[in-house]
């Protein structure tokens, strides 16, 4: 258990942006998400704290504290989990980055197994607790410290990815997990819309969008959104408003980096898996700037 909370801290300090990213969509799963933006932020100590856990487990050091401790932190997680698959949340559980991918349901199996080795550890082999490493505090203390100069280290230089939206001109969206659609937005031209199909700024551009799909000279449109596609919203979606464009999905976390602070709809011009160009939905292009900017 201590070498799987260092691998889970150490994914998380060595990435903390995608981490926090991860993290965001479960501040709604607990009834916060009015604070999302603070509770990813500050779940962002998870790393350090993970990785300090670990070298303690490891290490046998102080283990009527770290086992406790190691075991309320795997409970949390496990009623965290168990609460996102009681939501539908269908999404990447973030507890091991993008190393390991696991849906809600399959890390909670995991956590389960897992909060039960720890419950045993803590409450039998605590009893006869084997002897401590002599240098396991050093080791603990110096290790824990690193992993926040590590994770303040990789965090820096991309605070401005907290604060607003990923969705900008450079971003690569080449490795985008899309579902319900065949297109490849690391090859070719696209013109892609965030959107949902809940909001009524969306619906109102269907018709401009099905009006661009037939004009020549304007790359092919791929709306993308969070909603899963067998979801009633989606299905009512397509129904009433009969989109000839795909209407696929992304995950919970993507959708929400790409929009963060500026709402929905979104479209982007994508060349080779590049953001070429960011309109929002109150400054919209005309089918004539777009293949302007396409060119021959």
């Amino acid at each position: 258990m201590g070498l799987v909370f260092l691998l889970s801290g150490g994914v998380k300090v060595w990435e903390p942006v995608l981490f926090f990213w991860e993290a965001v969509p479960h501040a709604g799963v607990i009834g916060m998400g009015a604070y999302t933006r603070e509770l990813a932020q500050l779940a962002m100590l998870l790393g350090p704290i993970e990785w300090g856990l670990g070298l303690a487990l490891v290490c046998n050091w102080l283990p009527r504290l770290a086992l406790p401790l190691a075991t309320g932190l795997m409970a949390f997680f496990t009623v965290l989990v168990g609460l996102a698959l009681y939501q539908g949340e269908g999404g990447n559980c973030g507890c091991f980055g993008a190393l390991i991918e696991r849906t809600p349901g399959e890390a909670l199996v995991e956590d389960i197994a897992m909060l039960g080795l720890l419950l045993f550890s803590w409450r039998v082999l605590g009893r006869r607790p084997a002897p401590a490493w002599s240098r396991g505090s050093q080791v603990v203390l110096a290790g824990t410290a690193l992993a926040l100069v590590v994770g303040l280290a990789r965090l820096v230089p991309d605070l401005a990815r907290l604060q607003d939206s990923d969705l900008r001109p450079g971003l690569s969206l080449a490795g985008l997990r899309i579902g319900g659609a065949e297109a490849d937005l690391g090859q070719g031209t696209y013109l892609v819309e965030l959107f949902s199909p809940k909001c009524s700024h969306c619906m109102r551009e269907v018709p401009k969008l099905n009006e661009w799909s037939r004009t020549e000279g304007v790359p092919p449109i791929v709306a993308l959104t969070s909603f899963v596609q067998d979801s009633s919203e989606l299905r009512d979606f397509r129904q009433r408003l009969q989109p000839l464009y795909p209407t696929a999905t992304i995950s919970s976390t993507d959708f929400l980096r790409l929009t963060a602070g500026h709402g929905y709809p979104r479209l982007a011009l994508v060349r080779g898996g590049e953001v070429a160009r960011v309109w929002e939905y109150k400054s919209m292009p005309t089918a004539g700037e777009i293949r302007a900017l396409v060119g021959p």
